[in-house]
């Protein structure tokens, strides 16, 4: 199934916030609405960022166990451009790695990189109508936080629009995912429909059907430093399959006994093959966010076949980033103040049951983050 065909849609769904973020009509009105602050965009900044320091020990079957320390610092802004129009950047330690920002201490002393995580402007075409253009955080809604295919660091870039109203909200959009000059682009399509349900005061229910369609991927490398993740590839290391995903997700968030509890589940398929295309997650999270002095729990299984999802964008720690994995992924998070919070993270895993080389894998993550905004 193909969503979306030919270059004609790409050029249009780009062309779109471009051609609106300047219309004749409306230039003008908006000019003598700013006029007496054509520095407006300096006094609606806002600026937040973050410091994260983490020990991660990893401990994989028939390898040598990995203790280290790593480090991740991240500063955004935003500002307005006028009524409806928003800019949005972020800077982040990077070493190139598309759903990864840590980088580790102890390499010699040596300089380390800052990128541009995120450069986007957001356009408000209507009162329950977003158009976002460039680099972005992700778009879709993600049951309970999940990260069965989309890691929390990934960002796409593209044009995505999102609608919502009191009961139901959509997404359409479309990402360059690689740009090849002597051959046919990968494109990445998406659509997500949903429901967004109070269901009484302290109860609220989220359900979500969404549809992931990456363009020519068979006899293509994967995208990012040729590592397949746990996909399938030819003996020159090409993807052989397409990967067009269907994802169904619900999330179910009540309190109980004075303890906000949510729980969860999501389920995808690549419709593209007939083996090894099936993934799905449960979780659980209770205890507050943003409440000092508290503290957070939550506990989740994944499961994913090789060719499920799309590998190099999935969960960056789980099972080693890879696809053809499964295990629990347990999770503590103690809010020390305003501006330190403690986080842990434990993952009891498997991997590569498909190729033959079903072994575990575990990973502890203890990190201290320093908020500012």
């Amino acid at each position: 199934m193909i969503l979306f065909k030919g270059f004609q849609l790409h050029v249009a769904l780009a062309m779109v916030p471009l051609a609106c973020l300047f219309p004749a009509e409306c230039t003008a009105q908006e000019e003598q609405q700013n006029q007496p602050s054509s520095r407006r965009w300096v006094a609606s900044m806002d600026w937040n960022g973050d410091l994260r320091l983490r020990y991660d020990g990893t401990a994989e079957a028939g390898e040598k166990d990995r203790s280290r320390f790593r480090y991740r610092g991240r500063l955004e802004f935003a500002t307005e451009l006028s009524d409806r129009i928003r800019f949005s950047a972020r800077l982040a330690t990077s070493n190139g790695n598309p759903v990864s920002t840590n980088l580790d201490f102890g390499e010699g002393f040596s300089s380390e990189n800052i990128a541009l995580d995120r450069a986007f402007i957001n356009w408000t075409a209507l009162n329950n109508l977003d158009i976002a253009f460039g680099k972005m955080g992700r778009p879709w809604f993600r049951a309970g936080g999940n990260a069965l295919l989309w890691d929390s660091d990934f960002n796409p870039e593209g044009v995505n629009a999102k609608w919502s109203s009191r009961y139901f909200f959509a997404n359409l959009g479309t990402f360059v995912v690689d740009e090849r000059s002597g051959d046919e682009d990968s494109w990445l399509h998406a659509m997500q429909v949903g429901l967004d349900r109070r269901l009484s005061e302290k109860s609220r229910l989220l359900i979500s059907a969404a549809y992931f369609d990456y363009t020519n991927t068979i006899g293509n490398p994967p995208f990012h430093r040729n590592r397949a993740k746990g996909n399938s590839v030819d003996a020159d290391g090409n993807f052989i399959y397409d990967y067009e995903i269907l994802e169904v997700s619900t999330e179910y968030s009540t309190v109980f006994a004075n303890w906000p509890v949510s729980l969860y589940g999501v389920w995808a398929k690549n419709t593209a093959v007939d083996i090894q295309d099936t993934a799905f997650a449960v979780g659980v999270t209770f205890g507050p966010v943003g409440a000092t002095g508290k503290t957070q729990f939550s506990y989740a299984w994944y499961e994913t076949e090789a060719d499920a999802v799309m590998g190099i964008f999935t969960d960056s720690d789980f099972g080693g980033g890879n696809t053809d994995s499964k295990g629990h992924l347990i999770k503590a998070r103690y809010e020390l103040t305003e501006s330190v919070v403690l986080n842990g993270t434990f993952i009891i895993s498997r991997i590569e049951m498909f190729r033959n080389n079903r072994h575990d894998y575990n990973r502890i993550q203890l990190d201290v983050d320093f908020l500012f905004d």
